[in-house]
């Protein structure tokens, strides 16, 4: 409707015409010299008329702030309309049944009664809308409850799924693997595929893990705690040369770097270095990962030659994964556990002779008397599977 964005301003606006009226009848007194027909009954009804006037001006420049709707504001507008009215309309049959003793008293009478009705209608109105929105709102909660707790069944459900079946099937793969292994000799040509396959089907166990890891951590946090980013750089460089083995790789890491994270911190650089050769358009994919270190925080680079993300798609990138890019869901993970850490991601540079994300880190001491979350994530992975 036309006027829902309008009810506080036609709120206020009324008030002022009956402000304006008062005003009015005083000039008139004033003008005309009849002063001396104000008596008490007029006073009284003055008096009572100036809530209303100016809790309507109060309450229609209070309804712009609100967090009412605008069809809601027009609810309280058309209850105020209608108190207005329709006390007026009672108080000119009492009027017309009992007729006063001058025009004065006639026009103080119907301004009172408007002012008193409009005042009140403001009242029910407003507090009819609360009244609406406190409902609507209560609906909203409980299907986003209903909606969340559907979502929670399906994720336990998918991370069953991930257990049984997922992990199982690693399993097998990683002990065929194995057992060609132990059949073979290292001088055979074939022998370091079955190092890539048994490689890759523990990095499909440690992925699934790390799922689970992080929908635990999501629902009841996580211990954070230094990680050696040196050893994680080096590991997700490893993995990406077995998964691509067309692609080339530098690396500028210095020595026993550590950084405040958990054993996810790896699933942050291989989304990014993954990224960097599944999206690249350039034949020979080539990508330079580069760490400098600070006393506080520490930066790592990841540069790629690809031919750059489109400008429409860059402000999409760490978004949630409705309505992603072509980019997938992996930077919105990268982004999610950067911020639990205390850092930042961002798309540093992109253009036709390559795209570089930053990463930064907060930088912490390594603990020598116990193990740190990416000792722990070592010895989680190479546990059986359950």
């Amino acid at each position: 409707m036309k006027f829902d964005n309008r009810a506080n301003g036609i709120l206020v606006a009324l008030g002022c015409l009956l402000g304006a009226i008062v005003v009015s009848e005083f000039t008139w007194l004033i003008l005309s010299s009849r002063l001396h027909l104000i008596n008490a009954v007029y006073v009284t009804g003055l008096l009572t008329s100036l809530p209303g006037i100016v809790g309507l001006v109060a309450g229609g420049r209070y309804l712009s702030r609100s967090s009412l709707s605008g069809g809601q504001q027009f609810r309280v507008l058309k209850w105020t309309v209608a108190g207005g009215i329709g006390f007026m309309l009672v108080n000119a049959v009492l009027i017309l049944t009992m007729p006063p003793e001058n025009v004065l008293i006639v026009v103080g009478w119907t301004r009172w009664s408007l002012s008193i009705g409009v005042g009140g209608g403001f009242l029910i109105g407003y507090y009819e809308a609360r009244a609406v929105e406190r409902a609507v709102n209560a609906e909203r909660a409980s299907v986003q409850a209903k909606e969340s707790e559907e979502r929670r069944e399906m994720l336990d459900y998918l991370n069953s799924l991930l257990r049984h079946e997922v992990l199982n099937t690693a399993a097998v793969i990683s002990g065929y693997a194995d057992l060609l292994k132990q059949r073979s000799s290292e001088e055979d040509p074939d022998y370091e595929y079955l190092d890539v396959i048994e490689r890759q089907a523990n990095e499909l166990t440690g992925t699934t893990k790390d799922v689970r890891l992080l929908l635990q951590s999501l629902e009841e946090g996580t211990d954070l705690g230094p990680v050696d980013l040196t050893d994680v750089l080096a590991e997700e460089l490893d993995k990406l040369e077995d998964r691509y083995g067309y692609v080339e790789t530098d690396a500028e890491i210095p020595d026993g770097v550590y950084v405040r994270a958990d054993e996810l911190l790896k699933r942050v650089f291989s989304n990014l270095l993954n990224n960097a050769v599944e999206h690249n358009e350039s034949g020979h994919p080539h990508v330079t990962v580069s760490v400098s270190a600070g006393p506080d925080t520490v930066d790592v680079r990841v540069a790629d030659n690809g031919s750059g993300i489109p400008e429409a798609e860059r402000d999409l990138l760490f978004e949630t994964a409705t309505g992603k890019t072509d980019h997938g869901i992996g930077l919105t993970i990268v982004a999610r556990l950067v911020e639990r850490y205390g850092g930042a991601v961002e798309l540093t540079d992109t253009g036709p002779e390559g795209t570089v994300f930053t990463v930064t880190l907060p930088r912490v001491e390594p603990e020598s008397s116990t193990d740190s979350p990416q000792e722990a994530s070592t010895a989680t992975a190479s546990s059986p599977p359950e």
